[in-house]
This record gives C-alpha cells, sequence and structure tokens, in this order.
C-alpha cells in the first residue's frame, strides 16, 4: 500500500524556505508516496525537485500555482501534470512576473520615501533565484526589525489595510485555466474556502471554474474541518470536480504548516487522490478545444 501524497507545495522558487531537493528530501523522510512542487507563477523549481525525486524514490508531480481574477477578487489554481517547457506556461508566468515586478517597485518606492533603506535589486541579492514578491518583502521587514514576524509585517505594512499595500495585476480565471490546459496539465481550484465565499457565491465560484476548464477542487485543506471537508466533497461531485488536498507548504514562512500533515494534524491526503487526479487529467484533455 502506497503512503500519502501532498499535491501543493511550495520551494526557494518562489516563496517557500526549502530548496526543491530539500522539500523532496523531507517529503520522503516523512514516507509521502508522491508530492506536487507547485510555486508561485513558475515552475523553476520543478527540475531538481524531480530529480530529486527520481534518486530518493518520491514521486514528484510537476505543478504550479497561478493568481488569478474571479470578479473582483484574486483566487488560485493550481496546474498539476504540466509540461513545465510548455509555450503557454511560459507565457503565463512571464505576465505574472511583470506584475509582480512592477508592484514590487511601486511597494519599494513608497517604503524608500518614507525612509526604509529597501531596494528590488537588494530583495533580489538577499533572495536570490526567487519569484519576489510580497512574501520576500515582509521577510525583510522582519530580518530587520521592523515587524516581530512576516504575518506582522503583513498586518502592519502590506496586507490589505496596510500602508505599502498596493493591488497586482492578475490574469482572468479562464486564461490561467488554459494555460495549464495548453501545457497538459489539470487545473485545480485551490483552497476554495480561503476567499471568503460560503454557500450560493461558493458554489457559484466552483462553477466558474468547471465552466472555464477546471477538473479538480482541493478539499483537504489544513484547517479544514471534518465538516467543511465534507461539505467540499458534496460540491465536488455535483459538480464533476475531482477532488484534490495538500499541505501549502511553505517551510519556515508558515512554521503552522507541516508537509504531508496540514495544521496539527489534521491533513492525510491518501495517495488514491493522485491516481483520480491522473485520470481526470486525462479525461480533460479529452474535452480540451
Amino acid at each position: 500500500m502506497k503512503g500519502n501524497v501532498d499535491l501543493h507545495i511550495h520551494t526557494t522558487a518562489s516563496d517557500g524556505t526549502y530548496t526543491p531537493r530539500e522539500a523532496v528530501e523531507l517529503a520522503h523522510e516523512l514516507g509521502l508516496a508522491a508530492i506536487a512542487v507547485t510555486d508561485h507563477d513558475t515552475a523553476a523549481g520543478v527540475p531538481e525537485a524531480v530529480a530529486a525525486g527520481a534518486a530518493l524514490g518520491v514521486e514528484v508531480i510537476p505543478g504550479v500555482e497561478m493568481n488569478a481574477r474571479y470578479r473582483d477578487k484574486g483566487v488560485h489554481i493550481v496546474g498539476l501534470f504540466i509540461d513545465p517547457a510548455a509555450e503557454s506556461i511560459r507565457a503565463a508566468m512571464d505576465f505574472a512576473v511583470r506584475g509582480r515586478d512592477e508592484r514590487n517597485e511601486k511597494i519599494a518606492a513608497a517604503m524608500a520615501a518614507d525612509g526604509f533603506d529597501i531596494t528590488v535589486e537588494g530583495l533580489r541579492q538577499a533572495y536570490p533565484g526567487a519569484v519576489l514578491g510580497r512574501p520576500h518583502i515582509a521577510q525583510w521587514l522582519a530580518d530587520n526589525g521592523f515587524a516581530p514576524t512576516v504575518d506582522d509585517a503583513f498586518r502592519l505594512y502590506l496586507g490589505k489595510k496596510g500602508r505599502y499595500y498596493i493591488p497586482r495585476v492578475r490574469m482572468a480565471l479562464g486564461e490561467a485555466v488554459a494555460s495549464i490546459r495548453e501545457a497538459g496539465g489539470l487545473a485545480v481550484a485551490a483552497h476554495p474556502l480561503q476567499y471568503g465565499y460560503e454557500g450560493e457565491d461558493l458554489e457559484a465560484f466552483l462553477r466558474a471554474a468547471k465552466d472555464a476548464g477546471c477538473g479538480a477542487m482541493e478539499v483537504w485543506y489544513p484547517g479544514y474541518t471534518e465538516e467543511e471537508r465534507a461539505m467540499l466533497l458534496g460540491l465536488a461531485k455535483r459538480l464533476g470536480l475531482t477532488p484534490s488536498g495538500g499541505s501549502d507548504f511553505h517551510g519556515s514562512r508558515k512554521l503552522h504548516i507541516a508537509m504531508g500533515t496540514g495544521r496539527d494534524g489534521d491533513l492525510a491526503v491518501p495517495y488514491e487522490v493522485l491516481e483520480g487526479l491522473r485520470a481526470a487529467r486525462e479525461a480533460n484533455l479529452l474535452q480540451r478545444p
């Protein structure tokens, strides 16, 4: 019998603190059968993770987590089984990175005007190889004594009520999903309870994701109660979306989240879930326009 899986993991390629190889090594130590490397708007960590997985006997699913726009809200779409070199993925990543870079420059300029000794170039030197974003600015603030923790940095400076919050430009939901499908992947509506939707609004979002071409939705996620998971499983069945799940592991940037087991052991995703997603991917690809 194969072990559990974790299909939502971040590395130093975006805003995690474990390198792709270190993430796979941890998965091996934990006895996980498979993980998906799903960095924000980049698949740069996938080759290293796949190579480490082959050496250690951990199945590594090439993935990505894309920022998208639904109505007036930002939502996340995970892509599983993608070809990291596909033109559609590269184009989507380029769009996302340009948007992040523009926002980073605006945030750094606003902070510098208020006396912070911060530049985007300095951030690149501090976090080499990463797709820079607000988490890295928050880390810089915490490391330099301007906030006790990364969470406090978001609350005080970078969150929606913070002095330096600047919204980012996001691609439309349908565009994000299309880029994943064109790269041979399965699009997954990520952590659907994290956007504040309930009842009819939650179902409307998931229906929109399904109509856009999503073939799956996350059901297992840290902090979700048994009742919430049961509700999401019911929605997935009713809407024809295959259940997925993962920890959203970020290493030390989210100390309360453990790979494979989530928050205080509230997560356990069996290998059968990955098998179902693999079958859904094949069916989803056959339906591509």
